[in-house]
C-alpha cells in the first residue's frame, strides 16, 4: 500500500473539490432547468384554462341572447 505524500494530499483535496464544484453546478442547472419546464407547463395549463373560459363565456352571452329573443317572442 503506497502512503502519499502531503503534496499529493493536498492535490487529490484540490482535484476532488473542483470535481464536486463541477457537479454542485451541473446540478444546479438541472434543478433550473426542471424549474423551467414546470414554468411552460403551468403556461400551457393557463392557455388552456383561459381558451376554455373564453368559450364558456361565448356560450352563456349565446345562451342569455336567445332567452331574451325567446322571452320578447311570447311577449
Amino acid at each position: 500500500m503506497t502512503t502519499l505524500s502531503r503534496e499529493e494530499k493536498q492535490q487529490r483535496i484540490v482535484e476532488l473539490r473542483e470535481a464536486l464544484n463541477k457537479l454542485e453546478a451541473e446540478l444546479e442547472k438541472d434543478i433550473e432547468r426542471q424549474q423551467h419546464d414546470a414554468i411552460d407547463q403551468l403556461d400551457e395549463h393557463f392557455v388552456t384554462v383561459e381558451t376554455k373560459f373564453q368559450n364558456l363565456k361565448v356560450f352563456w352571452q349565446t345562451l342569455k341572447d336567445e332567452w331574451t329573443s325567446h322571452d320578447r317572442g311570447q311577449s
